[in-house]
């Protein structure tokens, strides 16, 4: 068979199809309503039409007025599609009537059949789009009667004109639902969700794709200013790559030393503790250390907005909205109510690709609320951060945990998702609330193994000398050693 592929003019599908559409076969689109299967048919035809393809649309459902709005809505040229309005059926009630021999619904099939190859002999078109199959499956009444009209209709598409075509049609339970299914050569799932809360979320499955390789499992799909868009799920072992294990310098040596020297490129650092212990700060601070060696970076706000965040940075004299107006640091906010994770992972690809080397997801709890199901966060990440990682990008993510003290209840597997784990806490020495911060975890090297008191202000970020006197840090209960404080000083005695 050819290696040729037809592209469907839907962003991002053409990638999950093995390269778009084997030539001259038909295939099936199925969907409720809503879900984008008329708008994904017209990006079809337009696709080509744009590369001077003739194309034909069959609406049985959908009139020519309702096909022009679409398309308008979209902004929309569709002076180069030949569209035939086919609803004008049940028109001639007295003339169907008088059928005695056939039945009225048997008639009407037959002239649906003989106008579908009217028209495309006619237009002999090189892209079909027939909208819909509901009509055909009503009007046959049981499933027996629709295969063989479906069978005959496929049939004679394919046998007397080299055309490409789409078959729309609303998703159907019982034995009439697979008949299409199993008479053409692909099959295209649209689905449609409904969270208790944010927008609705759509996604797209391969279902059947004869005779090529497809993506499987569920695509994230959105219809936005431009139609449809289609996000491919990242599969890591598809994008392997070789890239540099240099170590990143953070710009506080104390850290760095912390970290054995850095944090390794193509590499994972979670950052986790409690709320305020300065999480998003010291990730910024290496974001904004890599601008000023020349790479790139991109902070995902989820919980905080980017003006916040500058704000904060600009009260640590940390340098982050001088690398924002330069556009070597791309601050997004990001509402997990709207986005889907497909399309976070596809933003995220795009930056790696223009070459971004620095990622800051803050924070994976509002990377939580956008995945419809919190049981797969876990492997969408490890997708996520192994692909990031074969493209050399360092990747920092942060998790607030419950409370203000922490504990070690989260949402996600740290040891799963996180080459190198850095953890923040709360103190209390001589009257005062303090922050530590120690490196617990680093696969790709040795780090020091003490726990040192983080100051954040306007002398920007310092970390102090290790808290030889302090116990239970790590827990969330931290207590003095033998009435010792930080930097070794002892407690007098009165």
């Amino acid at each position: 068979m050819s290696d040729e592929r037809l592209p469907t003019g839907v962003p991002g599908l053409d990638p999950i199809l093995g390269g778009g559409l084997i030539p001259n076969t038909l295939y099936l689109v199925k969907g409720a309503p809503g879900t984008g299967k008329t708008t994904l048919g017209l990006q079809f035809l337009l696709e080509g039409a744009r590369r001077g393809e003739k194309c034909l649309y069959l609406g049985l459902s959908e009139t020519r007025g309702q096909i022009g709005t679409v398309a308008r809505s979209f902004g929309w040229n569709i002076e180069g599609i030949d569209i035939h309005d086919m609803r004008r059926r049940g028109e001639g009630g007295e003339e169907i009537a008088s059928y005695t021999v056939f039945s009225p619904s048997e008639v009407e099939l037959e002239e649906i059949g003989r106008e579908v190859m009217e028209q495309i002999e006619r237009v002999n078109p090189a892209r079909l789009v027939l909208d819909s199959l509901s009509e055909i499956r009503l009007l046959s009444e049981n499933p027996y009667r629709y295969r063989r009209a479906l069978l005959t209709l496929v049939d004679r598409i394919t046998e007397q004109r080299a055309c490409t075509g789409l078959l729309l049609d609303l998703e159907s339970q019982g034995d009439q639902g697979v008949v299409a299914e199993t008479l053409t050569s692909g099959v295209l799932d649209l689905e449609q969700l409904s969270p208790e809360y944010g927008g609705e979320r759509r996604r797209v499955q391969v279902r059947k794709m004869r005779a090529s390789a497809s993506m499987g499992g569920y695509h994230d799909l959105r219809i936005g200013e431009g139609g449809v868009e289609v996000f491919p799920r990242l599969v890591a072992a598809t994008c392997r790559a070789k890239h540099s294990s240099a170590g990143v310098r953070t710009g506080v040596a104390e850290l760095d030393a912390l970290l054995g020297g850095g944090i390794d490129r193509g590499t994972s650092t979670l950052l986790i503790g409690p709320a305020g212990t300065g999480k998003s700060t010291i990730a910024a601070q290496i974001a904004t250390q890599a601008a000023g060696r020349g790479d790139k970076a991109v902070i995902l706000c989820f919980d905080e907005s980017p003006t916040n965040l500058l704000i904060r940075a600009t009260a640590l004299k940390m340098p982050l909205q001088k690398y924002v107006d330069a556009g070597a640091i791309e601050l997004v906010p990001v509402d997990p109510a709207e986005l889907t994770p497909g399309q976070i992972a596809h933003r995220l690809r795009a930056q790696a690709e223009r070459g971004c080397r620095v990622v800051v997801i803050d924070s994976l709890n509002g990377y939580l609320s956008a995945m419809p199901e919190e049981r797969f966060l876990a492997a969408h990440l490890h997708e996520l951060l192994a692909y990031l990682s074969e493209k050399g990008v360092v990747t920092l993510l942060t998790l607030a945990q419950h409370g203000f003290f922490g504990g070690s209840d989260t949402s996600v597997n740290i040891s799963y998702v996180a080459d190198a784990v850095l953890l923040f806490r709360y103190f209390e020495a001589a009257g005062e609330v303090r922050q530590a911060l120690s490196v617990v975890k680093k696969r790709t090297g040795p780090h020091e193994r003490t726990v040192r008191e983080l100051r954040l202000g306007p002398d920007g970020v310092q970390l102090g000398e290790p808290l030889a006197g302090f116990q239970g840090g790590l827990v969330g209960n931290p207590g003095l050693q033998r009435g010792e404080l930080p930097g070794g000083e002892r407690e007098r005695s009165e």
